[in-house]
């Protein structure tokens, strides 16, 4: 694990006030935890909008999606530090890698949206993610995860749990619910890449090469999708927000808390997406939520809230 590639608890530990050294890092760590969170409520409008186009256009959407974040995130990298850094072969190999996770999580994610709602979709895709960024930091990449992100990701996602919980208008289906799944393996999957490139050209570069790989892999579906999209304002904005902010700004977050906090932490993190994804489903899209599942927005919460908590002086991490 790179130096600056922590969990939230073990930079907590590090950064317990003393003589030496009272604050300097903890600034960077919020900062990092901010643009996080940041990022992840971004993402939590990416179903809401996705809901409102009409169905049966999901990979010219995901295409255009890429493309637009690509071309964003690529005029952002180069304002960053790494212009000059040469590209090794294992690396293009994890960009690579990257960039099918990420073409593959859009397109299994919209086609969930279709299939299951916005709410059940997102909470699914997203509330796996954790578990299985730990799994892989734990036994594939062999970096520590500490006790407290352990019970902190419990408890959020036994919240995820709750509000994807099939009840009152929010769809269910077997196929949205595997789709959903894979999106969330796929999640993992580019959260690791991101880390892995981000060591040496920065999360900007990082991301902005990871997806423009993406876009790529979609390209087939360009043709049908751009004259889909410019002949109704509506689905151009809809498309232009989707590929700026939900793209271009949440993963430029995301990437610089990977590249700070590491990818199971930041993946933690990112549960405020279907938390927020939830809300704005039940108040925009009239997908009614249970008791059941705000008790599990409450969890979520609460969950992040248990890893955010600043380490006492003494206390072992696992």
């Amino acid at each position: 694990m790179p130096r600056h590639a922590r969990s939230c608890e073990t930079v907590a530990a590090s950064t317990s006030p003393s003589h030496d050294a009272p604050s300097q890092q903890e600034s960077p760590v919020g900062r990092a935890v901010a643009a996080t969170a940041g990022g992840a409520v971004i993402w939590g409008t990416l179903g809401p909008v996705a809901a409102l186009f009409p169905p049966g256009h999901m990979l010219q959407m995901a295409g255009l999606r890429l493309l637009i974040g690509a071309a964003a995130l690529y005029l952002l990298a180069r304002r960053g530090r790494s212009a000059s850094v040469p590209w090794q072969r294992q690396e293009l190999m994890v960009v690579a890698i990257g960039s099918v996770a990420v073409s593959g999580f859009s397109v299994c994610y919209f086609y969930a949206v279709e299939l299951s709602g916005v709410a059940t979709s997102t909470v699914i895709a997203i509330g796996g993610a954790p578990v299985l960024a730990g799994i892989t930091a734990r036994f594939v990449t062999r970096r520590a995860v500490t006790r407290r992100w352990a019970v902190a990701t419990a408890v959020a996602v036994t919240g995820i749990t709750l509000v994807s919980l099939p009840g009152g208008t929010i769809a269910f289906s077997l196929p949205g619910t595997a789709l959903a799944i894979l999106a969330a393996a796929l999640y993992a999957a580019q959260a690791d890449t991101i880390q892995m490139v981000a060591r040496r050209h920065g999360p900007a570069t990082a991301v902005a090469a990871i997806f423009a790989g993406g876009a790529l892999t979609l390209t087939p579906w360009l043709p049908s999708a751009v004259p889909w999209v410019a002949a109704d304002s509506s689905r151009l904005l809809g498309v232009l927000y989707l590929g700026v902010f939900t793209t271009a700004v949440a993963y430029a977050l995301f990437a610089r808390g990977v590249d700070r906090l590491g990818a199971p932490t930041a993946v933690t993190i990112s549960l405020l997406e279907p938390a927020t994804a939830a809300v704005l489903a039940a108040m925009l899209l009239h997908q009614s939520l249970s008791v059941a599942s705000w008790a599990g927005l409450v969890l979520v919460l609460g969950g992040l809230a248990l890893m955010m908590r600043p380490q006492q002086p003494g206390h072992i991490s696992a």
